[in-house]
This record gives structure tokens, sequence and C-alpha cells, in this order.
């Protein structure tokens, strides 16, 4: 992801996806022509939980990483590492979409 973009999760008419939390942990089930697709659910430990929350309206990774050190108590750098890796797993998935930063943003 770049400074210059910001993520956000991502829909559309033919594909969608249910998220339920269950025993702390957050389930992401992909649904395509309203059938789920039991092939590729994601399961997501309470770090991976909290930046789906944060992507669920349009942030920068920049901002999810501030995040996640803070709430999580880790330094910086290895939050900024951890949340690029994810938010490249999420996007390789189809799950997350970048967006042009607002001016002023």
């Amino acid at each position: 992801m770049t400074a210059s973009s910001q993520v956000v999760q991502y829909t559309d008419d033919a594909r969608t996806f249910v998220t339920r939390q269950i025993a702390g942990e957050t389930l992401i089930m992909p649904v395509a022509g309203r059938v789920a697709d039991l092939e590729s659910i994601y399961v997501l430990n309470e770090v991976a939980s909290r930046i789906w929350q944060l992507v669920g309206s349009p942030t920068t990774a920049e901002r999810i990483a501030a995040a996640v050190a803070s709430e999580f108590d880790v330094p910086a750098d290895r939050a900024a590492e951890d949340v690029a890796e994810f938010l490249g797993a999420l996007d390789a998935r189809g799950l997350i979409r970048r967006l042009p930063v607002e001016p002023g943003a």
C-alpha cells in the first residue's frame, strides 16, 4: 500500500462477504451469486480482526499501523510491517480496494 492511497473493504454486485465474530475471532466468508464460498473462509486473530474493523471505513495503512502500535503495545516499525503484509494479503484476495486520498485527508 502506498502512502498516497486509502484502503477500504471491497464488495460489488457479484461478490460480497459475511463477517461474524465467534469465540474472539473474526470469520470472513466470501459470497458470490448468493452462494457462500466455503473453500475460502478466513479466520482472523485479534490484531487482524482490529485491522478488518479499521478498513470498514476508508483509512490509510499509516493510520492502521498507528492504531495497532498503540492498542497492542508493539513498536511502530513492527506494526507498520505487519499491517503492510496483512493489507497485501487482503488485497490479493480481493477483500479490500485502494482509493485515492482525498485532498486534505
